[in-house]
């Protein structure tokens, strides 16, 4: 390696900063604080990378929000015009979601690279290497080899993805070895309540009803109310579409026992679940005056309105959860 490459792979830095310090305020201003350490930055290789990383990784997210965001306005817009509310909650929770995803990639950064840690986030880190490497004139094997004394944990660019993957789904899932038969009875449980849920639904709707019996003479007669009012076709979408993705995506985990696919299915069936209950909310498909008894009438409303509420609230905090715990286990 000539004397120009070992200069920018020296642990010196144009700031003067050490390069854990460098590398957290790559990470600061998102993207922005990239662009400036990119420029400032002439002799540290691995804070050039940070920078790098943190231009990318932000970038492509910002650019995501914003497409979001567009959607977002434009499901609100045609809520107002016609039955979109469906698309409206689920365009909400998807750029809720992106939101919460780079507020938690922006902390784990931060605070992984503050201590030392030579993060690579999954397919980022290697579009960021490789503009770096032509921007740098630096090959990924002088990269890793150079970089390496200064963090405290690297993996071989030389391992795959699938050998990658199988690391982490092996740490991870080291608690629960011996708990497959387990897991695939409680996915099965799964599909067949997603199922008759889907049945449900979609045939026997008007059964979701209060029934009350009248006996006259000894005999018993009952009388139906049913709940939901024709507004139900509003949610029954989003309903048909959070169950039927149930049903294949708890499929793909009994077929692939893997940590970060279950992970993965597990976040995105409860987002499902929880732009359904958002829905719900919304457009609130209940009619509990048909209720004969005066007091249940008027506080059953109030009781439904606050059980979804608490569903509401429970599934977005265990989402916000889990998306933070397969971040870490993935940056680990």
């Amino acid at each position: 390696m000539d004397e120009s490459k070992k200069q920018v792979f020296s642990g010196e830095s144009s700031t003067g900063l050490k390069p854990n310090n460098a590398g957290l305020l790559c990470y600061v201003g998102i993207w922005i604080s990239g662009i400036v350490f990119l420029i400032i930055e002439k002799k540290n290789t691995l804070v050039r990378f940070h920078a790098m990383q943190s231009l990318v990784c932000f970038g492509i997210l910002s650019i995501v929000i914003n497409i979001a965001d567009i959607a977002r306005g434009w499901a609100t817009w045609a809520s107002h015009r016609g039955p979109f509310f469906p698309l409206e909650i689920a365009t909400n929770a998807v750029f809720g979601i992106f939101v919460i995803i780079t507020i938690v990639l922006w902390i784990v950064l931060m605070q992984q690279t503050h201590h030392g840690h030579f993060v690579k986030v999954p397919l980022f880190s290697e579009l960021a290497l490789r503009i770096l490497s032509r921007l740098d004139g630096i090959s990924k094997e002088e990269f890793y080899q150079e970089v390496a004394p200064h963090k405290e944990t690297l993996e071989s660019e030389q391992s795959s993805l699938a050998e990658e993957g199988k690391k982490v789904s092996d740490k991870t899932d080291s608690y629960s070895k011996g708990k497959r038969a387990g897991r695939i009875a409680s996915y099965i449980g799964a599909i067949v309540w997603s199922i008759a849920l889907l049945v449900l639904f979609n045939f026997f709707s008007q059964y979701i009803a209060c029934y009350f019996g009248n006996t006259v003479n000894g005999v018993t007669t009952w009388h139906i109310y049913p709940l939901l009012t024709q507004t139900f076709a509003l949610v029954l979408p989003i309903i048909n579409v959070a169950l039927i993705l149930s049903i294949i995506g708890y499929s793909l985990a009994i077929a692939f026992d893997r940590y970060i696919l279950q992970e993965i299915i597990r976040i995105v069936l409860h987002i499902l679940s929880l732009a359904a209950v958002l829905t719900f909310l919304r457009v609130f498909p209940l009619d509990f005056n048909v209720i004969p008894h005066e007091g249940m009438a008027t506080i059953s409303p109030t009781i439904a309105f606050a059980v979804l509420t608490v569903v509401a609230v429970v599934t977005a905090i265990k989402v916000l959860v889990w998306v933070i715990r397969l971040i870490v286990n993935v940056l680990k």
